[in-house]
């Protein structure tokens, strides 16, 4: 590897640490509270323009890691790494909604991957990416049993976070058809709260803290069919699964009394929190090399699950589904007889339900994306700027409206390895 090249990584990795390091706390998200958390459904790579609609998308150079079937698309001989940052501003509405608190923001890291065309047909990746989070803080006043007059307050404070570090592997047949395998590996941690406080003084009577670990092997499978359509038209049509997971809870529970002793602390029985499976299919069309249209279905069985797999008061699940579209313009030039893309432009729309139905009502995410892309002709590196804009909830039966405005930066670096002079082509 030339030195610049050696330079090159080794700033994007201290890049990389450095981002890990200082990233501030998620905002805070009313509907965490339930379930497993906040489920990420973005993947901050160069689908988060179109909407996070991949499941059909091929790229020789990025990781499209919506479908695992997708990385027999890399280039011949080619090393791809992408790193993922979003800053999220988001305005809360509805009568829960406390006067001081209707707006937070923050930025985080969300995404480190890898990916290596390790020979003609195959491709292979490793990243780590969200898979859900949790971070909320409420009061909730109420009058001590056996008094008519004196009353407590309830603070209510949790946050968390459950992450997925993956392998993927795919596999070309035939030049038109690519099986593809994402190993993933689920953990994480979910700390809930329960700080008891007199109302005057405000000063904590007795604090209840439960810290949840969450681990197991996360299976998803993918498939993409793709081929010509005479000399302007290509075309790509994908599949995914993911198979049901029981994710073991190991559950801690700790009491506090007003002076900081410990009442109790114990470990409690292991249990385990059941992902559904899941099903996703996708389909994207191309004119010209230049004009590219995307469309995606994505659906959970959340319903099939026992009621009793996330207990919890005044919310169920139910099978949550999310549908988007894409279209986008890639701009191209021949250089040394090669045909380059130096930008694209991205737009998408999206629209989903979420697993969680509270006070009869199921949570709907919904929302429009921005995105831009440049590629430099001067170092192996590629950026991208993506605005998004959505609105999660309602202020209907006493819930929250989230309006939230995104904006996510993707930079990646690209490469073709040589490995002792051998080429395969």
């Amino acid at each position: 590897m030339a030195p610049t090249r050696i330079k090159i990584s080794l700033l994007l990795s201290l890049l990389t640490v450095t981002s890990i390091g200082v990233m501030a706390q998620n905002n805070f998200s009313p509907y965490s509270q339930m379930g497993i958390g906040d489920i990420e459904d973005g993947f901050y790579n160069r689908t988060s323009g179109l909407a996070n609609t991949g499941i059909g998308y091929r790229s020789n150079r990025y990781l499209i890691n919506n479908n695992p079937a997708s990385f027999s698309a890399l280039a011949n001989q080619y090393f791809s790494m992408e790193m993922g940052i979003r800053g999220s501003f988001i305005q809360y509405s509805g009568s829960p909604v406390a006067p001081a608190s209707t707006q937070s923001g923050d930025i985080t890291f969300r995404r480190l991957a890898m990916g290596i065309k390790v020979t003609r047909n195959w491709g292979s990746s490793i990243g780590l990416v969200p898979f859900s989070t949790q971070n909320y803080e409420f009061n909730v006043p109420y009058y001590i049993q056996g008094s008519a007059n004196e009353s407590a307050n309830h603070y209510y404070q949790g946050h968390g976070s459950v992450n997925k570090a993956y392998w993927a592997n795919s596999y070309e047949f035939f030049h038109h058809l690519s099986i593809g395998v994402d190993a993933g590996y689920i953990f994480g941690q979910l700390n809930q709260k329960d700080i008891i406080q007199n109302l005057n003084g405000g000063a904590s009577q007795t604090s209840t803290e439960n810290d949840v670990n969450l681990q197991n092997l996360y299976m998803t499978y993918g498939m993409q069919v793709y081929s010509n359509i005479g000399k302007h038209w290509s075309f790509s049509v994908g599949g995914i699964y993911s198979q049901r997971a029981d994710l073991l809870a190991a559950p801690t529970k700790l009491v506090l009394g007003s002076d900081s002793s410990i009442l109790q602390n114990e470990q409690l029985p292991e249990s385990y929190l059941t992902l559904p499976n899941s099903y996703g299919a996708g389909l994207s069309v191309t004119h010209n090399d230049k004009y590219t249209w995307v469309a995606d279905y994505r659906y959970q069985d959340w319903g099939s699950l026992k009621h009793n797999s996330y207990p919890g008061q005044g919310y169920s699940i139910a099978s949550s589904e999310r549908g988007s579209v894409g279209f986008e313009i890639s701009k191209k030039r021949i250089f040394y007889n090669q045909r380059v893309e130096l930008n694209y432009l991205q737009t998408g729309l999206y629209y989903g339900n979420s697993y969680l139905q509270i006070n009869g009502k199921q949570i709907r995410d919904m929302g429009v994306t921005l995105g831009f892309g440049m590629n430099s002709l001067k170092s192996p590196l590629a950026y991208s700027i993506v605005f998004q804009y959505g609105i999660k909830g309602t202020t209907e039966n006493n819930l929250i409206r989230e309006n939230y405005a995104n904006v996510t930066f993707v930079i990646n670096y690209g490469s073709i390895w040589y490995t002792k002079g051998k080429k395969f082509d």
